[in-house]
């Protein structure tokens, strides 16, 4: 199951999943065709996410991978110091209530599927792994949030067979991602000098990473965020 499908991060997991041999379900707020069956659903909305689940239980008979996508950038998310707080509700709402109800409502069908077990994976953002003086700072406390919660529920339920990790998302390349840069010269050049391997990651990355936490190759794994950053995380680099 891919919640936030829409987005091109989602449409390259579901691609990737449905070669992997998955039945995949793909929801979004949006009218779509991402997956064997597409939902709409808005995912910070309680009542829709409880019906969602037990729709997708009652046709399927059983569910296996939860990946939550769900993220939000909003323009008007600066520093705390001038966001509004209709801008800071707005985006802990799409980008943390989101996916606290996805695995309230949705962790225990996987505790109901014979036997026990199954994998949610949530998306994250390296962001919430540093201090930015530059970051958006509704979106990266939210997302910070949701690394706390995925270890959280990662050991609560390490002994279920539920294993709960998350994705720290660092520069892939998308539309909307080029787009930042391409609007303003010369942004580009200036953050590659602090990326290691000085590109983009690419969706078939993000989707091979996203395959591997739902696969029982990574059996061992729960409750860790895994960056997917080309190792910005883990370097100190200045211009040459």
């Amino acid at each position: 199951m891919i919640n936030g499908a829409v987005g091109v991060i989602g449409q390259a997991v579901a691609e990737r999943f449905s070669r992997e041999g998955a039945v995949v379900v793909g929801v979004d707020k949006v009218e779509h065709s991402v997956g064997d069956r597409s939902m709409r659903a808005d995912l910070a909305d309680e009542p829709q996410v409880e019906a969602m689940y037990d729709a997708v239980v009652r046709e399927h008979g059983r569910l296996d991978v939860i990946y939550n996508n769900m993220g939000l950038m909003d323009a008007g998310d600066h520093s705390a110091l001038d966001t509004s707080l209709e801008t800071w509700r707005r985006v802990q709402d799409a980008n943390l209530t989101s996916i606290f109800l996805s695995c309230k409502h949705g962790i225990p069908y996987l505790r109901d599927t014979e036997p026990v077990g199954g994998s949610v994976i949530n998306a994250a953002s390296f962001l919430s792994a540093l201090g930015s003086a530059t970051a958006p700072m509704a979106y990266t406390a939210a997302k910070a949030a949701v690394v706390q919660l995925t270890r959280d529920l990662g050991v609560h339920l390490a002994r279920s067979g539920i294993r709960v990790n998350a994705v720290l998302f660092g520069p892939i390349e998308t539309p909307a991602q080029r787009a930042v840069f391409d609007r303003n010269p010369g942004a580009l050049d200036k953050r590659l000098v602090h990326w290691p391997m000085g590109r983009f990651g690419t969706l078939d990355e993000a989707a091979g990473a996203i395959a591997f936490l739902a696969s029982d190759d990574s059996g061992f794994l729960t409750a860790a965020a895994l960056p997917l950053d080309g190792g910005i995380t883990e370097a100190f680099t200045v211009p040459d």
